[in-house]
């Protein structure tokens, strides 16, 4: 009975001083917390760099090919570039939506930032082809309209949906960190 009562006393304790509820954790949960959190941000950041690629791609293309110059090799199109990128990226993107979706620790704000972001990331991906045909037609000018009036938008939601989400994630991540080192 003793004991009951010291568990609840120090229970109440914790409850008073403010303390997160996770400094009653041990060191092993907070660990398997800490590596959850990371496997949490390595997939915000996967829509994040998938976002700036298939921009960085899409654009150089445009304004390479404008300039009469090739991306990548003289045999290979910037048509090309776009597309694989967008291939490549979609497989990323869904490894990553499936990763952030089965996370434990992810709230709720970071579920809507990173949907968001994988929403805006299939339109940029959708257009991707679209911007390659427009290059492959030598119709620059339509490739650059279009891209700035759907790709721009859907680059900069994406982003935006994307860093909201890890910033909330690093910062609960560096006090997990510091619980861990406190508790040893």
């Amino acid at each position: 009975m003793r004991a009951l009562g010291m568990a609840l006393a120090t229970g109440l304790c914790f409850t008073l001083s403010g303390l997160p509820a996770h400094a009653q954790e041990t060191p092993q949960q907070l660990a398997a917390r800490a590596s959850a959190e990371l496997r949490l941000l390595g997939s915000l950041q996967v829509l994040e760099r998938m976002t700036s690629q298939l921009n960085h791609y899409m654009v150089y293309s445009i304004e390479a090919e404008r300039g009469g110059w090739r991306a990548m090799d003289k045999e290979i199109g910037n048509d090309y570039v776009i597309r694989s990128n967008a291939d490549s990226a979609k497989l990323e993107v869904a490894r990553a939506h499936s990763s952030i979706r089965k996370s434990d620790v992810a709230t709720e704000d970071e579920l809507k930032g990173a949907e968001a972001a994988v929403e805006n990331l299939n339109v940029l991906i959708e257009l991707a082809p679209q911007i390659a045909e427009m290059i492959l037609a030598d119709e620059f000018d339509a490739a650059a309209a279009l891209y700035k009036e759907t790709g721009q938008p859907a680059r900069d939601h994406a982003i935006r949906g994307a860093q909201s989400s890890i910033g909330t994630v690093q910062k609960r991540l560096g006090k997990t960190l510091l619980s861990i080192r406190t508790a040893k």
